[in-house]
């Protein structure tokens, strides 16, 4: 419990819902960060305290579609011949997700264990928010406490 990093998951991604369910609790906002994959209004949480990253999950929708570079000579049809490539289908790039996960790198610089951050992770993918409170020291296990009481599950301090 070196930096007393405390972390959880919530159910939602409301920023006024759960900036209020922390508030309810007497939780230091200006310490919490929360991890989301929700696309949000930037209105949303204009006036919010909490610090809010947004996890890009979906690539579908990437600007750099396969079609801008067809027939131009980069990487046209006449391919480089990779055995079990050139089978007439095209690789998408949601066969390549799982190997960048974003979230992992959002919480690569917090000292949560691998198999703990690929929970996490999970979460955020299945549209929920994980929140995180740095720097809580000695205090750690109070903020986990009210983490819980504030409807977090999964709350893990280190």
């Amino acid at each position: 419990m070196a930096s007393g990093l405390v972390v959880g998951i919530y159910s939602g991604t409301d920023p006024k819902e759960l900036e209020s369910a922390l508030a309810a609790q007497q939780i230091d906002l200006t310490k919490v960060k929360v991890v989301s994959s929700a696309v949000k209004d930037d209105e949303e949480d204009e006036g919010s305290q909490l610090e809010f990253v947004d996890v890009i999950a979906d690539m579908q929708d990437n600007s750099l579609a396969d079609d801008m570079t067809r027939g131009l000579g980069v990487w046209d049809e006449t391919g480089t011949g990779v055995p079990g490539v050139g089978d007439g289908r095209q690789a998408t790039l949601d066969q390549f997700q799982h190997r960048d996960d974003p979230t992992r790198r959002y919480l690569a610089g917090y000292d949560i264990p691998t198999d703990e951050v690929d929970n996490f992770g999970d979460a955020v993918a299945e549209g929920r928010a994980v929140v995180l409170y740095s720097e809580a020291g000695p205090d750690a296990q109070t903020v986990a406490a009210a983490f819980k009481a504030a409807g977090l599950r999964n709350v893990r301090a280190y």
